[in-house]
């Protein structure tokens, strides 16, 4: 289920989204929103999401994200205009805001032992579509255009849709029924425990540094790279170097974490990816921007595995729904800010300076992680 969603939906948000954005005369600075519109989406649906996983069971909130990604792809077809593609993006984002905290949360409960490699073979297998993703969308692009590469998304977001159908259903969690105020009461209740903790909003900010910068390199490395006068098709493969690097290695350092402790890899992985996100805008040859690209799939593989699993260390057998729900929202906050301020940068003083404010955040970022309050042990 995984896979299939993730195709379906990174087909369209790299690099078919900003290309599209481009052709539809965007200016810069606005491309990186319609970028970043279906993560501003997770950032206030993700949280409640989590949380109501404990109210009507994990599978209930994965199907309704991946009816989102079944239906979504044939809207662009209806966009003419740069602000109807915002609009559409909008919508588009329920899918992973739905979905994505109620299969991590499953995954942690289910695995309390091995969560950070069971978390991160998760995340090999989302990867995989973030692989193939962008090369399908360049490809039909590149040869058939982009409506066809909105029909190719939505019919992998069909297919997604159906591989969920034989999923177990949910043991009843509550007997009798709740109204919608108390399910609602139940639902804040749980979030305010889970964001009040110190260590839980650390780890979110790590990662929210990290898509800080995953967002950034969504919205402007393609049109970075068509300035430099690279194939819209070797543009998909940018973006795929990242995801092999993600689908081999994310399994092994979320391993390697569950036994040596999760802050070397968090630091090692954001290190790498500011390096790489300042280094890009020096490179003008398809080779080095996909040595670069891939450099920075490996700092990823580094971080997400452990920051996840860091966060099941947290909360343990607490609320699980609720805490990945928290743990989303805030990590949206980076992926959408990301792409929103590289567009002002960007436009105002070109990509050297805007990649390199980015990474610096980045590390500001880190710092504020190891020089924390932690008052909840983690490793």
């Amino acid at each position: 289920m995984g896979f299939g969603g993730r195709l379906s939906y990174e087909m369209i948000r790299s690099p078919l989204t900003a290309l599209y954005a481009w052709h539809l005369g965007a200016p810069t600075a606005v491309i990186g929103l319609l970028v970043a519109a279906a993560t501003i989406t997770g950032i206030f649906v993700k949280l409640p999401a989590g949380s109501l996983t404990n109210q009507f069971g994990f599978r209930q909130l994965m199907l309704a994200g991946m009816m989102v990604t079944a239906i979504g792809p044939f809207l662009y077809l209806l966009v003419w205009f740069w602000p109807q593609l915002l609009a559409v993006r909008f919508f588009n984002g329920l899918f992973t805001a739905l979905y994505a905290p109620a299969a991590s949360a499953k995954v942690a409960k289910s695995f309390p032992s091995q969560r950070g490699h069971r978390l991160g073979f998760y995340g090999a297998a989302e990867n995989a579509g973030v692989v193939l993703g962008p090369i399908i969308a360049a490809a039909t692009i590149a040869h058939l255009g982009f409506a066809a590469a909105f029909i190719v998304s939505g019919c992998i977001g069909l297919l997604a849709l159906l591989a969920i159908l034989p999923f177990p259903r949910d043991a009843p969690i509550h007997d009798g029924r709740r109204t919608t105020g108390e399910v609602l009461h139940v639902a804040v209740q749980g979030v305010r425990q889970i964001i009040g903790d110190p260590a839980i909003r650390l780890v979110s900010l790590i990662e929210a540094a990290l898509y800080f910068g995953v967002g950034t390199m969504q919205a402007y490395l393609p049109l970075y790279a068509l300035n430099q006068h690279v194939s819209i098709l070797n543009i998909g493969f940018l973006f795929g170097a990242q995801g092999i690097a993600s689908i081999f290695f994310r399994p092994v350092f979320g391993r390697a974490s569950d036994h040596v402790g999760r802050k070397p890899f968090i630091v090692a992985g954001i290190g790498l990816c500011a390096t790489v996100m300042a280094t890009i805008p020096y490179m003008g040859q398809l080779l080095p921007l996909l040595a670069l690209s891939t450099l920075f799939g490996l700092g990823t593989a580094m971080v997400t595995p452990a920051t996840t699993a860091m966060i099941g260390d947290i909360v343990r057998n607490r609320d699980f729904g609720a805490a990945m729900g928290v743990f989303g929202s805030l990590w949206d906050v980076g992926h959408a800010s990301g792409p929103l301020m590289a567009g002002v940068f960007v436009a105002w003083m070109g990509y050297r300076i805007g990649f390199l404010i980015i990474a610096c955040v980045m590390v500001t970022a880190l710092v504020i992680f190891l020089c924390g309050n932690w008052k909840k042990s983690a490793r």
